[in-house]
């Protein structure tokens, strides 16, 4: 029995020109909005994305390539009411998500796990006007579980219809479990209706705002204490539409610029760089995670970092002047920040204290940079590995003398 999700990319779900005609798919943060939504699905368990379309024209063959080569998740378009009951099993179990519907990912993993038939629903009040009715108090938020039996049985009894509104009918007369969601969810934007660029835009904030939280939790101090700011330049960045892997690009092509200068001598130059190369991963990192558009790829981040920690080997090795015990003295505080690094990255996020105590290569250029710039690298290291050997100790102690 498998989870399959069902997309609209009708006319509904496009742009409409001046005198009506339909154009591009609707955009969501430099991607089409069905493109979000089956990221979205295969994140609740979709393992088959079903696009419903009128043709297969180049922006959805494109977008069903995009899809495959980044998740694996096998994607195929269909056409009319035929090909969708050829492409649905009697223990399937199908997931309809509206028409330009954007839902919080938790709410759609919930009703993924539930047993079908089941729906999305929030509250009638004035912000839901919009959505389509299920009873006197009871609002349809836009996502609908099915039994595969149930769909191929209402699929042989009429032809070409409203699909998504048939369905719903069919759900709510055979009393399907309801996942009531706040109406505050649509006033917050996590819970719209994108029809053009000012919704799509108050749904992203709302997307941004709900991964500023989650990244501050797994965050350093630096990014604890960047955060505010941070998020209102995720928030931009996600509504020009600017290509998160383009910001990796600069950040690499930034870190390597880094450890040159590091290799010239330029020590506090080549910090800067550095930290501005890491806070560029970042934010495209955050990006990313807005738009559900996480590329598996997280060796770029790798090569940011580890072109800190290289920077600082240099200068440590500069500073030890051929030393082998000096040497040795610089650089095993840059050991301890790697694999503290290393595992703050590998952990799951935890709680206050955890983030205040993390050692990050951000908060070690940081430190390393103000030791420049008051002409005391040397201490600055020794203060880094000072830190380190807290924060170790720390984690035993707070951890219940758990593994660092």
């Amino acid at each position: 029995m498998g989870l399959i999700a069902l997309l609209g990319a009708r006319e509904g779900a496009r742009e409409h020109t001046a005198d009506g005609r339909p154009g591009p798919l609707m955009g969501f943060g430099g991607q089409p909005l069905v493109e979000f939504q089956a990221r979205a699905a295969i994140r609740a368990g979709a393992e088959r994305i079903l696009i419903l379309a009128d043709a297969a024209t180049a922006d959805l063959g494109q977008l069903v390539d995009r899809l495959v080569a980044a998740t694996g998740v096998e994607v195929a378009l269909v056409r009319d009411m035929i090909a969708l009951a050829r492409s649905l099993a009697p223990d399937d179990r199908l997931l309809l998500v509206s028409d330009n519907m954007v839902v919080p990912l938790d709410a759609l993993v919930t009703l993924a796990a539930s047993d079908a038939p089941a729906l999305l629903s929030v509250a009638d009040v004035p912000a839901t006007s919009a959505f389509e009715r299920i009873d006197a108090d009871t609002k349809w938020a836009g996502v609908l579980l099915m039994p595969g039996a149930h769909v191929l049985a209402t699929l042989d009894m009429l032809g070409d219809w409203d699909l998504a509104l048939t369905l719903l009918r069919r759900a709510v007369q055979d009393g399907a479990h309801r996942v009531a969601l706040s109406p505050d969810l649509v006033m917050d934007g996590h819970l719209a209706i994108v029809r053009d660029a000012a919704s799509a835009h108050l749904a992203l904030r709302a997307r941004a705002e709900e991964d500023r939280r989650e990244a501050v939790s797994a965050a350093g101090p630096v990014g604890r204490l960047l955060a505010p700011f941070s998020r209102l330049i995720v928030q931009e960045l996600v509504r020009r539409e600017v290509e998160p892997g383009w910001l990796h690009g600069v950040a690499l092509a930034c870190a390597a610029f880094g450890v040159i200068l590091a290799l010239g001598g330029f020590a506090g130059l080549a910090l800067l760089v550095l930290i501005f190369a890491g806070a560029l991963d970042d934010l495209a990192r955050q990006s990313e995670r807005v738009t559900l558009r996480v590329s598996g790829m997280p060796w770029r981040s790798w090569l940011v970092s580890g072109g800190g920690l290289l920077a600082l080997a240099i200068i440590g090795w500069r500073l030890a002047g051929g030393g082998a015990l000096a040497l040795a003295g610089a650089w095993l505080p840059l050991v301890l920040v790697g694999l503290l690094a290393w595992r703050q990255a590998g952990s799951a996020p935890g709680g206050l204290w955890r983030g205040w105590t993390a050692m990050t290569v951000p908060l070690a250029l940081i430190i390393a940079l103000v030791g420049v710039l008051a002409s005391a690298a040397d201490v600055a290291l020794a203060l880094l590995g000072l830190l380190a050997t807290v924060m170790v100790a720390l984690r035993f102690v707070l951890d219940g003398a758990s593994k660092v």
